[in-house]
């Protein structure tokens, strides 16, 4: 029976997000693009927008471009922990250490100094090490942030599994709801995880849909006569 391959988050977001927004608002009319992009030149993966019952714009969009790469460093972290060059180092600084008290011919060094020294460089290497993986993770969660948008999502081809006791996984997750952001996961059963909802940002001046080239297109499909007529 061959192995199941984790499923493409592009292929079940955009029918989630939608749907989520029609559960939660009941608007049906939810214009849904793709690749749009900002006049800055950032691209949302995903983009959705309707009009709220406030009659106002709302705009939600979705980050799907760096999930590989964060679903291989979340898996891995899972699967492996840290890195085996932590007990290489330690390895290292043992014999040299156990070299310079033989050396010194104080055998005081030689049976203190390199268990310090081994003890010291591995806790250091693992300080280091996870400082590092979670330094890449807030890396690729930078791009989120680009794209203006009243709630912002990130899609992660990754089964809700892997974030159990993951150190690694509770970071991002933590770091998304410092930032508002909401994370989608599908695995190999093709079903979507909410693992996190999003919060609400406040647009200070107008609304988000105003930073996108597809501005103009959107406002006439939502706002129709109203909106040409200010036009």
């Amino acid at each position: 029976m061959p192995n199941q391959r984790e499923s493409n988050i592009e292929d079940f977001a955009f029918n989630y997000i939608p749907s989520y927004y029609t559960t939660r608002t009941g608007i049906e009319t939810i214009i849904v693009d793709k690749a749009a992009r900002t006049r800055q030149g950032y691209v949302a993966d995903g983009f959705f927008s309707f009009k709220n019952s406030e009659k106002s714009l709302f705009i939600a969009s979705l980050s799907t471009k760096n999930s590989s790469s964060i679903a291989s460093l979340l898996t891995g972290y899972k699967k492996n922990g840290l890195s085996k060059m932590r007990y290489l180092a330690a390895a290292v600084l043992f014999a040299i250490a156990m070299f310079a008290g033989l050396k010194a011919a104080h055998w005081t060094l030689v049976f203190i100094l390199p268990v310090a020294a081994a003890l010291a460089g591995f806790i250091l290497y693992t300080v280091l090490e996870k400082k590092h993986l979670k330094r890449k993770v807030e890396h690729l969660l930078d791009d989120i942030m680009r794209l203006p948008a009243d709630e912002r999502w990130l899609g992660i081809s990754i089964s809700s599994l892997v974030f159990r006791n993951n150190d690694l996984a509770k970071h991002l997750l933590c770091i998304c709801q410092r930032r508002g952001v909401g994370v989608i996961t599908v695995g190999k059963r093709s079903k979507v995880v909410l693992m996190q909802e999003p919060q609400t940002q406040t647009c200070r001046r107008g609304d988000f849909l105003s930073h996108y080239e597809a501005e103009a297109r959107i406002r006439k499909a939502l706002l129709g006569e109203s909106y040409l007529r200010v036009a």
